[in-house]
């Protein structure tokens, strides 16, 4: 739906405007000494209508070091001031009769003094209303408990240079337009990130268990890194309290594709992170000089004869992608477990610990 046919298009006009200049109102706080903190806090806050909002004049010099921020988070809000979110929903929890209106963006700002969400990161676990919940009947897990309540609205936006560009509002009927959109626009190599467009897959491979290994597997292209840089900030996010983004080392293939991801990671809060190589990591731990033999040299010769021979490696890739080929390797691996498989019972000292039958169980089936 265009924005000038939505109906509530003057409403969030409104509520954009109040959401950056609250940003503005943030910054300069944590910006100023206490000398001129009153004085521009006046100059930004000119205009802003507080009708709708618990938000005053008077409580906000009152509360003015509620308002000072540190130096990451000033830095976060300069980023999302023209864009400061993405989606909202309304939501109305059991046992409660107001109804919330939640907007989701990759930051959150609270309203110190009364706690109210300005915006909700989209890491935050009840964000899983926007990206898996569906009209009606509703509930998300939060700190070790269940919240139910009813789902009445989910609204999309497309925000660009501090201007709402579109206003969709998504229901069990409606293609996820902004999606298509999206993918539509993607046509640089470069990574973007993705938390407007996050589907329920996605979303649940995103904030999977984080104390337990994951396996995410799919074609190429199919978005694996894109998720896995979503989950490293959800990772973050989570265990802000315990854990520094300088803790994290991002272990990549080689250099070029550290340099692929490179962009992206600010955008998600994943900043000041070690990325490496495998290659690289193994040398400053061994702490000696050594020469390595080139780690890409495969890859290197594999460009080289491309030019030479296009036809024949035209006809390899084919051929690995092909299910000949599949059951080719199949085959192979098959015929290593055999010789992998024992036909004695496994014996420690006089004590049988397994017959050969249960290990051969194990390892095939098991």
């Amino acid at each position: 739906m265009e924005k000038k046919q939505h109906a509530d298009y003057q409403k969030e006009v409104e509520r954009l405007q109040f959401t950056m200049q609250y940003i503005d109102v943030v910054i300069r706080a944590s910006q100023s000494t206490e000398e001129n903190l009153r004085e521009n806090l006046k100059s930004a806050l000119e205009g802003v209508d507080f009708k709708d909002s618990s938000l005053t004049y008077l409580n906000m010099l009152t509360n003015a070091n509620f308002l000072r921020r540190t130096e990451e988070e000033v830095l976060n809000l300069k980023k999302i001031h023209k864009k400061p979110y993405f989606a909202r929903i309304n939501f109305q929890r059991k046992g409660k009769e107001e109804n919330e209106e939640l907007y989701f963006g990759k930051g959150s700002l609270f309203d110190k003094e009364t706690q109210q969400p300005i915006i909700v990161d989209w890491r935050s676990p009840i964000a899983n209303l926007y990206y898996d919940g569906r009209l009606g009947e509703v509930s998300y897990e939060a700190e070790g408990g269940e919240y139910k309540g009813y789902l009445s609205l989910k609204r999309q936006y497309i925000i660009e240079d501090a201007e709402i560009q579109e206003i969709r509002d998504v229901d069990l009927t409606t293609n996820d337009e902004l999606l298509q959109k999206s993918l539509a626009e993607s046509s640089s190599n470069r990574l973007t990130d993705i938390v407007s467009t996050i589907q329920e897959e996605q979303n649940q491979i995103i904030r999977a268990d984080l104390n337990k290994p994951i396996i995410v597997q799919g074609a190429a292209g199919s978005g694996k890194t894109t998720i896995a840089l979503h989950r490293i900030s959800y990772f973050i996010y989570t265990y802000a309290e315990r854990f520094s983004p300088g803790d994290l080392m991002i272990l990549a293939p080689n250099r070029l594709f550290i340099d692929y991801i490179s962009e992206v990671l600010p955008e998600l809060g994943v900043e000041r992170s070690l990325q490496t190589t495998f290659v690289e990591y193994a040398k400053a731990c061994i702490a000696k000089k050594m020469k390595i033999k080139h780690p890409d040299e495969k890859l290197i010769k594999f460009i080289n004869r491309s030019a030479k021979e296009p036809d024949k490696l035209k006809w390899i890739a084919a051929f690995k992608g092909s299910l000949k080929f599949r059951n080719i390797i199949d085959a192979y691996l098959e015929d290593i477990l055999q010789t992998l498989l024992p036909d004695q019972d496994f014996y420690i000292w006089k004590f049988k610990v397994y017959e050969a039958k249960d290990i051969r169980r194990l390892m095939k089936e098991e």
